[in-house]
Protein backbone atom coordinates (compact mmCIF):
# COMPACT_ATOMS: atom_id res chain seq x y z
CA UNK A 1 0.00 0.00 0.00
CA UNK A 2 1.01 3.75 -0.78
CA UNK A 3 -0.16 6.97 -0.10
CA UNK A 4 0.83 10.33 -1.07
CA UNK A 5 2.23 13.68 0.55
CA UNK A 6 -0.62 16.84 0.27
CA UNK A 7 0.89 19.45 -2.41
CA UNK A 8 4.72 18.61 -1.00
CA UNK A 9 7.58 20.92 -1.44
CA UNK A 10 10.78 20.30 -3.05
CA UNK A 11 11.91 20.45 0.18
CA UNK A 12 9.65 18.37 1.70
CA UNK A 13 10.41 15.76 -1.00
CA UNK A 14 14.36 16.26 -0.63
CA UNK A 15 13.70 15.20 2.61
CA UNK A 16 12.15 12.38 1.93
CA UNK A 17 13.91 11.19 -1.47
CA UNK A 18 17.13 12.20 0.62
CA UNK A 19 16.96 9.71 3.14
CA UNK A 20 15.71 7.37 1.07
CA UNK A 21 19.16 7.15 -0.87
CA UNK A 22 20.73 6.51 2.42
CA UNK A 23 21.58 2.50 1.81
CA UNK A 24 23.04 3.35 -1.73
CA UNK A 25 26.83 3.69 -0.18
CA UNK A 26 29.08 6.33 -2.09
CA UNK A 27 32.31 6.84 -0.23
CA UNK A 28 32.43 6.13 4.01
CA UNK A 29 31.84 3.35 6.24
CA UNK A 30 29.24 3.99 8.58
CA UNK A 31 31.44 3.35 11.60
CA UNK A 32 32.78 6.63 10.51
CA UNK A 33 29.85 8.55 9.62
CA UNK A 34 28.44 7.51 12.87
CA UNK A 35 31.53 8.89 15.24
CA UNK A 36 31.67 11.76 13.32
CA UNK A 37 28.08 13.39 12.96
CA UNK A 38 29.57 16.38 11.77
CA UNK A 39 30.42 15.49 8.68
CA UNK A 40 26.91 15.40 7.36
CA UNK A 41 24.97 18.82 7.80
CA UNK A 42 22.21 17.74 5.95
CA UNK A 43 20.57 14.11 5.85
CA UNK A 44 20.93 14.31 1.90
CA UNK A 45 23.98 15.29 1.66
CA UNK A 46 26.78 12.66 2.34
CA UNK A 47 30.81 12.73 2.90
CA UNK A 48 32.69 11.11 0.27
CA UNK A 49 36.61 10.38 0.05
CA UNK A 50 38.72 12.50 -3.21
CA UNK A 51 41.98 13.41 -3.52
CA UNK A 52 42.40 14.08 0.49
CA UNK A 53 39.42 16.23 1.68
CA UNK A 54 35.88 15.52 1.75
CA UNK A 55 34.23 15.84 -0.76
CA UNK A 56 29.81 16.63 -0.14
CA UNK A 57 27.66 14.75 -2.37
CA UNK A 58 23.72 15.60 -2.88
CA UNK A 59 22.42 11.98 -3.15
CA UNK A 60 19.24 11.37 -3.48
CA UNK A 61 16.63 9.42 -5.67
CA UNK A 62 14.56 10.56 -7.98
CA UNK A 63 11.59 8.61 -7.14
CA UNK A 64 10.71 5.82 -4.18
CA UNK A 65 8.13 4.07 -5.89
CA UNK A 66 9.11 1.00 -6.72
CA UNK A 67 7.67 -2.27 -9.28
CA UNK A 68 10.21 -4.30 -6.78
CA UNK A 69 9.86 -6.02 -4.03
CA UNK A 70 13.52 -6.48 -2.45
CA UNK A 71 12.80 -8.23 1.17
CA UNK A 72 15.40 -6.01 3.04
CA UNK A 73 14.58 -2.47 0.82
CA UNK A 74 13.08 0.39 2.57
CA UNK A 75 11.47 1.34 -0.92
CA UNK A 76 9.53 -2.31 -1.64
CA UNK A 77 6.39 -1.97 -3.18
CA UNK A 78 4.50 -4.13 -0.63
CA UNK A 79 5.25 -1.16 1.86
CA UNK A 80 3.38 1.28 3.32
CA UNK A 81 4.96 4.69 3.39
CA UNK A 82 5.10 8.12 0.93
CA UNK A 83 5.57 8.09 -2.17
CA UNK A 84 6.56 10.49 -3.80
CA UNK A 85 8.86 11.42 -7.09
CA UNK A 86 11.07 14.61 -8.55
CA UNK A 87 10.22 15.79 -12.30
CA UNK A 88 13.52 16.15 -13.87
CA UNK A 89 13.25 20.12 -14.03
CA UNK A 90 12.64 20.10 -10.19
CA UNK A 91 15.80 17.97 -9.17
CA UNK A 92 17.97 19.46 -11.62
CA UNK A 93 16.94 23.10 -10.44
CA UNK A 94 17.20 22.01 -6.75
CA UNK A 95 20.66 21.01 -7.51
CA UNK A 96 21.94 23.68 -8.73
CA UNK A 97 20.46 26.20 -5.68
CA UNK A 98 22.76 23.48 -3.16
CA UNK A 99 25.58 23.66 -5.57
CA UNK A 100 25.72 27.22 -6.40
CA UNK A 101 25.21 28.10 -2.25
CA UNK A 102 28.42 26.15 -1.78
CA UNK A 103 26.84 23.24 0.26
CA UNK A 104 27.53 20.05 -2.18
CA UNK A 105 30.38 19.55 -4.30
CA UNK A 106 28.35 17.13 -6.55
CA UNK A 107 25.36 14.58 -7.23
CA UNK A 108 25.17 10.70 -6.77
CA UNK A 109 21.47 10.10 -8.58
CA UNK A 110 19.86 7.35 -8.27
CA UNK A 111 15.69 5.85 -8.39
CA UNK A 112 13.97 3.28 -7.51
CA UNK A 113 12.40 1.42 -10.50
CA UNK A 114 8.56 2.54 -11.20
CA UNK A 115 6.50 1.51 -14.30
CA UNK A 116 9.53 0.13 -15.52
CA UNK A 117 13.40 0.05 -16.13
CA UNK A 118 13.32 1.76 -19.07
CA UNK A 119 10.95 4.62 -17.64
CA UNK A 120 12.77 4.96 -14.62
CA UNK A 121 16.17 5.55 -16.08
CA UNK A 122 14.80 7.59 -18.88
CA UNK A 123 13.24 10.33 -15.97
CA UNK A 124 16.93 10.08 -14.67
CA UNK A 125 18.76 10.62 -17.68
CA UNK A 126 16.34 14.11 -18.72
CA UNK A 127 17.94 15.52 -14.68
CA UNK A 128 21.61 14.86 -15.85
CA UNK A 129 20.94 15.83 -19.40
CA UNK A 130 19.42 19.03 -17.71
CA UNK A 131 22.48 19.84 -15.38
CA UNK A 132 24.72 19.27 -17.91
CA UNK A 133 23.05 21.35 -21.24
CA UNK A 134 21.11 23.46 -19.73
CA UNK A 135 22.48 24.31 -16.90
CA UNK A 136 26.19 23.76 -17.93
CA UNK A 137 27.04 21.70 -14.30
CA UNK A 138 30.49 20.41 -14.82
CA UNK A 139 31.23 19.00 -11.78
CA UNK A 140 30.82 15.48 -10.25
CA UNK A 141 27.86 13.09 -10.86
CA UNK A 142 27.80 9.34 -10.00
CA UNK A 143 24.77 8.31 -11.72
CA UNK A 144 23.11 4.95 -10.81
CA UNK A 145 21.92 2.33 -13.76
CA UNK A 146 19.13 0.50 -13.21
CA UNK A 147 18.76 -3.38 -13.12
CA UNK A 148 17.64 -4.06 -16.90
CA UNK A 149 18.14 -0.92 -18.26
CA UNK A 150 18.24 -1.53 -22.17
CA UNK A 151 21.87 -1.17 -23.39
CA UNK A 152 20.79 2.43 -25.52
CA UNK A 153 20.16 4.27 -22.28
CA UNK A 154 23.48 2.88 -20.63
CA UNK A 155 25.23 4.55 -23.72
CA UNK A 156 23.50 8.01 -23.96
CA UNK A 157 23.83 8.28 -19.97
CA UNK A 158 27.69 7.28 -19.62
CA UNK A 159 29.33 10.27 -21.70
CA UNK A 160 27.08 12.83 -19.55
CA UNK A 161 28.65 11.29 -15.99
CA UNK A 162 31.48 11.36 -14.03
CA UNK A 163 30.73 7.28 -12.74
CA UNK A 164 28.26 4.89 -13.53
CA UNK A 165 27.32 1.38 -11.45
CA UNK A 166 24.81 -0.89 -10.64
CA UNK A 167 23.99 -2.41 -7.31
CA UNK A 168 25.07 -6.26 -7.74
CA UNK A 169 23.43 -6.83 -4.22
CA UNK A 170 24.92 -10.19 -3.65
CA UNK A 171 27.25 -12.86 -5.00
CA UNK A 172 25.21 -15.18 -6.86
CA UNK A 173 21.80 -16.00 -7.95
CA UNK A 174 21.15 -18.16 -4.77
CA UNK A 175 22.00 -15.79 -2.50
CA UNK A 176 20.14 -13.03 -4.54
CA UNK A 177 17.19 -15.12 -3.93
CA UNK A 178 17.45 -14.65 -0.17
CA UNK A 179 17.45 -10.69 -0.77
CA UNK A 180 15.12 -10.07 -3.90
CA UNK A 181 12.30 -12.19 -5.70
CA UNK A 182 12.30 -9.81 -8.25
CA UNK A 183 15.48 -9.55 -10.06
CA UNK A 184 17.51 -11.79 -12.23
CA UNK A 185 21.18 -12.28 -11.14
CA UNK A 186 22.51 -12.97 -14.53
CA UNK A 187 20.70 -10.58 -16.85
CA UNK A 188 19.49 -7.91 -14.89
CA UNK A 189 22.53 -7.26 -13.08
CA UNK A 190 25.54 -8.90 -14.56
CA UNK A 191 24.36 -8.94 -18.03
CA UNK A 192 24.34 -5.08 -17.00
CA UNK A 193 27.27 -4.25 -15.55
CA UNK A 194 29.03 -6.17 -18.47
CA UNK A 195 27.88 -3.79 -20.72
CA UNK A 196 29.11 -0.58 -18.34
CA UNK A 197 32.18 -2.05 -18.26
CA UNK A 198 32.50 -2.24 -22.33
CA UNK A 199 31.18 1.11 -22.41
CA UNK A 200 34.10 2.22 -19.75
CA UNK A 201 36.92 -0.01 -21.79
CA UNK A 202 35.95 1.74 -25.02
CA UNK A 203 35.62 5.27 -23.14
CA UNK A 204 37.03 5.35 -19.63
CA UNK A 205 34.65 7.41 -17.30
CA UNK A 206 36.82 10.06 -15.08
CA UNK A 207 35.72 8.50 -12.10
CA UNK A 208 35.01 4.57 -13.42
CA UNK A 209 32.47 2.32 -12.39
CA UNK A 210 31.39 0.78 -9.45
CA UNK A 211 28.75 -1.39 -7.70
CA UNK A 212 27.67 -1.82 -4.02
CA UNK A 213 27.02 -5.16 -2.02
CA UNK A 214 24.59 -5.88 0.87
CA UNK A 215 26.55 -7.64 3.64
CA UNK A 216 24.74 -9.41 6.29
CA UNK A 217 21.44 -10.53 4.95
CA UNK A 218 22.10 -13.72 2.94
CA UNK A 219 24.31 -15.42 5.07
CA UNK A 220 27.64 -14.76 3.06
CA UNK A 221 31.01 -14.99 4.67
CA UNK A 222 33.55 -12.27 4.18
CA UNK A 223 36.09 -14.43 2.35
CA UNK A 224 33.32 -15.43 -0.20
CA UNK A 225 32.48 -11.74 -0.52
CA UNK A 226 36.33 -10.79 -1.24
CA UNK A 227 36.81 -13.60 -3.29
CA UNK A 228 34.20 -11.95 -5.85
CA UNK A 229 34.90 -8.85 -5.34
CA UNK A 230 38.48 -9.11 -6.37
CA UNK A 231 36.60 -11.48 -9.24
CA UNK A 232 34.75 -8.29 -10.17
CA UNK A 233 37.85 -5.83 -10.24
CA UNK A 234 39.99 -8.30 -12.76
CA UNK A 235 36.73 -9.33 -15.04
CA UNK A 236 35.39 -5.72 -15.29
CA UNK A 237 37.71 -3.21 -14.02
CA UNK A 238 35.81 -1.54 -11.75
CA UNK A 239 36.86 1.34 -9.76
CA UNK A 240 35.41 0.39 -6.34
CA UNK A 241 32.85 -2.21 -4.56
CA UNK A 242 30.87 -0.93 -1.77
CA UNK A 243 29.27 -2.77 0.69
CA UNK A 244 26.53 -1.82 2.39
CA UNK A 245 25.71 -3.39 5.95
CA UNK A 246 22.33 -4.66 6.34
CA UNK A 247 20.06 -3.05 9.00
CA UNK A 248 16.60 -4.15 9.15
CA UNK A 249 13.70 -2.25 7.60
CA UNK A 250 10.47 -2.17 8.99
CA UNK A 251 7.51 -3.29 7.41
CA UNK A 252 9.62 -5.79 5.41
CA UNK A 253 10.42 -9.33 5.55
CA UNK A 254 13.46 -8.88 7.24
CA UNK A 255 12.81 -6.65 9.70
CA UNK A 256 13.51 -9.21 12.27
CA UNK A 257 17.12 -9.74 11.27
CA UNK A 258 20.18 -8.71 13.12
CA UNK A 259 21.53 -5.65 11.71
CA UNK A 260 25.54 -5.86 10.23
CA UNK A 261 28.01 -4.62 12.74
CA UNK A 262 29.71 -1.66 11.45
CA UNK A 263 32.53 -3.18 12.54
CA UNK A 264 32.69 -6.16 9.55
CA UNK A 265 31.77 -3.40 7.07
CA UNK A 266 34.98 -1.58 7.98
CA UNK A 267 37.11 -4.70 8.24
CA UNK A 268 35.99 -5.65 4.41
CA UNK A 269 36.70 -2.06 3.33
CA UNK A 270 40.32 -2.20 4.61
CA UNK A 271 40.48 -6.51 3.33
CA UNK A 272 39.03 -5.15 0.06
CA UNK A 273 42.23 -2.31 0.22
CA UNK A 274 44.74 -4.44 0.42
CA UNK A 275 43.85 -6.31 -2.74
CA UNK A 276 43.05 -3.48 -4.36
CA UNK A 277 46.10 -1.44 -3.69
CA UNK A 278 48.37 -3.55 -1.85
CA UNK A 279 48.95 -6.50 -3.48
CA UNK A 280 47.55 -9.12 -1.31
CA UNK A 281 45.54 -12.00 -3.12
CA UNK A 282 42.51 -12.86 -1.33
CA UNK A 283 44.21 -16.59 -0.39
CA UNK A 284 46.65 -13.94 1.70
CA UNK A 285 43.72 -12.11 3.70
CA UNK A 286 43.30 -14.07 7.30
CA UNK A 287 39.78 -14.97 7.86
CA UNK A 288 38.69 -17.14 10.86
CA UNK A 289 37.72 -20.64 10.87
CA UNK A 290 33.58 -19.34 9.64
CA UNK A 291 34.88 -17.80 6.67
CA UNK A 292 34.24 -14.32 8.45
CA UNK A 293 37.33 -11.46 8.99
CA UNK A 294 38.85 -10.75 12.00
CA UNK A 295 36.75 -7.91 14.07
CA UNK A 296 39.77 -7.89 17.47
CA UNK A 297 42.49 -6.38 14.70
CA UNK A 298 42.67 -5.14 11.23
CA UNK A 299 43.58 -7.43 8.09
CA UNK A 300 46.63 -5.98 7.71
CA UNK A 301 47.87 -6.66 10.74
CA UNK A 302 46.30 -9.92 11.27
CA UNK A 303 48.37 -11.11 8.69
CA UNK A 304 51.51 -9.67 10.08
CA UNK A 305 50.95 -10.83 13.36
CA UNK A 306 50.77 -14.81 11.39
CA UNK A 307 54.11 -13.78 8.98
CA UNK A 308 56.45 -14.00 11.82
CA UNK A 309 59.52 -15.17 9.10
CA UNK A 310 58.98 -11.48 7.43
CA UNK A 311 59.71 -9.43 10.38
CA UNK A 312 61.39 -7.41 11.83
CA UNK A 313 61.84 -5.66 8.42
CA UNK A 314 64.99 -3.56 7.75
CA UNK A 315 63.22 -0.27 7.00
CA UNK A 316 66.78 0.97 4.82
CA UNK A 317 66.19 -1.91 3.21
CA UNK A 318 62.90 -3.25 2.17
CA UNK A 319 61.71 -2.38 -1.21
CA UNK A 320 58.30 -0.35 -2.18
CA UNK A 321 55.60 -3.85 -1.96
CA UNK A 322 57.73 -5.29 1.62
CA UNK A 323 57.28 -1.65 2.92
CA UNK A 324 53.46 -1.44 2.37
CA UNK A 325 53.00 -5.07 4.21
CA UNK A 326 53.93 -3.25 7.66
CA UNK A 327 51.03 -2.29 9.69
CA UNK A 328 51.62 1.43 10.13
CA UNK A 329 53.26 2.32 6.70
CA UNK A 330 50.71 2.89 3.90
CA UNK A 331 52.04 3.95 -0.20
CA UNK A 332 52.39 7.29 0.69
CA UNK A 333 54.45 6.78 3.72
CA UNK A 334 56.49 4.37 1.32
CA UNK A 335 57.02 6.53 -1.29
CA UNK A 336 58.77 8.85 0.87
CA UNK A 337 60.66 6.62 2.72
CA UNK A 338 62.39 5.21 -0.50
CA UNK A 339 62.74 9.24 -1.64
CA UNK A 340 64.46 9.83 1.38
CA UNK A 341 66.47 6.75 1.65
CA UNK A 342 67.75 8.55 -1.91
CA UNK A 343 69.49 10.99 0.25
CA UNK A 344 70.62 8.86 3.13
CA UNK A 345 69.63 6.35 5.52
CA UNK A 346 67.46 6.73 8.01
CA UNK A 347 68.79 6.85 11.28
CA UNK A 348 65.70 7.01 13.61
CA UNK A 349 62.17 6.99 14.96
CA UNK A 350 61.30 10.49 14.18
CA UNK A 351 62.89 10.39 10.75
CA UNK A 352 60.70 7.57 10.16
CA UNK A 353 57.78 9.86 11.42
CA UNK A 354 58.18 12.88 9.23
CA UNK A 355 57.97 10.44 6.46
CA UNK A 356 53.91 9.86 7.84
CA UNK A 357 54.66 6.37 8.99
CA UNK A 358 52.34 5.65 12.34
CA UNK A 359 55.65 4.92 14.88
CA UNK A 360 52.84 3.27 17.12
CA UNK A 361 51.77 0.80 14.45
CA UNK A 362 55.13 -0.25 13.24
CA UNK A 363 58.00 -0.16 15.72
CA UNK A 364 57.21 -4.13 16.20
CA UNK A 365 57.97 -5.00 12.59
CA UNK A 366 61.25 -3.07 11.93
CA UNK A 367 64.17 -2.45 12.54
CA UNK A 368 66.11 0.76 11.92
CA UNK A 369 70.13 0.45 10.28
CA UNK A 370 69.61 -3.21 12.42
CA UNK A 371 67.77 -1.68 15.71
CA UNK A 372 64.81 -2.83 16.96
CA UNK A 373 62.52 -0.43 18.95
CA UNK A 374 59.60 -2.96 20.28
CA UNK A 375 56.73 -1.55 22.01
CA UNK A 376 54.06 -2.61 24.51
CA UNK A 377 51.59 -0.28 23.98
CA UNK A 378 48.03 -1.24 22.63
CA UNK A 379 47.27 -0.22 19.07
CA UNK A 380 44.06 2.25 18.19
CA UNK A 381 43.47 0.47 15.45
CA UNK A 382 40.35 2.85 14.46
CA UNK A 383 41.64 6.09 14.53
CA UNK A 384 44.69 4.74 12.23
CA UNK A 385 42.01 3.14 9.94
CA UNK A 386 40.22 6.42 9.64
CA UNK A 387 43.62 8.16 8.57
CA UNK A 388 43.51 5.41 5.72
CA UNK A 389 40.19 6.39 4.54
CA UNK A 390 41.08 9.60 4.47
CA UNK A 391 44.41 10.02 3.05
CA UNK A 392 44.99 6.91 1.09
CA UNK A 393 41.42 7.50 -0.53
CA UNK A 394 39.78 4.04 0.23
Amino acid sequence: MAYLLKKPTSEDKLKVLGSSAQFDVCGIPSLFLRKNKRLQRFKFIYPAIGKGRYVRLFKVLQTNSCEGNCFYCSNRKDRNFPRISFSPDELAHLFIQYYKRGFVDGLFLSSAIYESPTYSQEETFKTLYLLRKKYGYKGYIHYKILPGSEDSIIEKCAPLADRISINLEALSSDYLSKLSPTKNFSTQLIGVLEKISLINKEKPLKAGITTQLVVGAAGESDKEIIKFSHFLYKKYDLWRVYYSGFFPIKQTPLENNPPCHPLRELRLYQADFLIRKYGFTPEEIPFEKDGNLPQEKDPKLAWALSHNENFPMEINKADFWQLIRIPGIGRISAKRIIKKRKEGRIKNLEELKATGCIIKRARNFITINGKFYPSTRKDKDIISSYQLFLWEEI
